[in-house]
């Protein structure tokens, strides 16, 4: 091989060499402590519970309007005595089943998202309504809720 063309060889690669250096010295050492940074609040969807949760307490105009129509069919059964029993049957039993009416209408539909962090450890978060994320779904934690 002529000495020309061994010298043009070894000054190309000397060239790529210098050239090549700064970037291959830099990338990984800063990609690696921006991917550990952006990670730390990373987690994974494991699953999701959906629930309804009544109210404690209802207002009261279910409970109200169950014991009026309650004690309207209670009355027309029976006569005399009979009668006024049945009434008040009516009106408590028309008044329980108001109550229940009005607190599974005013029912609020909740889900539980468990995570597996990115970190280590697991976390259940609660929201209000449907699933908004997907089994395996990668997801993060900004300010205590979950984030796409």
């Amino acid at each position: 091989m002529p000495a020309f063309a061994i010298r043009h060889t070894a000054r190309a690669a000397l060239v790529a060499a210098i050239l090549a250096a700064p970037f291959a010295a830099q990338a990984a050492p800063d990609h690696h402590r921006r991917a550990e940074a952006q990670c730390r609040n990373c987690a994974t969807v494991v699953s999701n519970h959906t629930y309804k949760r009544e109210p404690e307490r209802a207002s009261g105009v279910g409970g109200v309007g169950g014991a009026v129509v309650g004690g309207l069919l209670g009355n027309q059964v029976g006569s005399g005595r009979g009668r006024t029993l049945a009434t008040v049957a009516g009106a408590v039993g028309g008044a329980y089943a108001g109550n229940r009416i009005e607190r599974n209408m005013k029912a609020e539909t909740y889900t539980d998202v468990r995570v597996k962090m990115a970190a280590g450890g697991y976390r259940t978060f609660t929201e209000k309504g449907v699933p908004r994320f997907r089994n395996g779904e990668r997801v993060r934690v900004l300010d205590g809720r979950l984030v796409r």
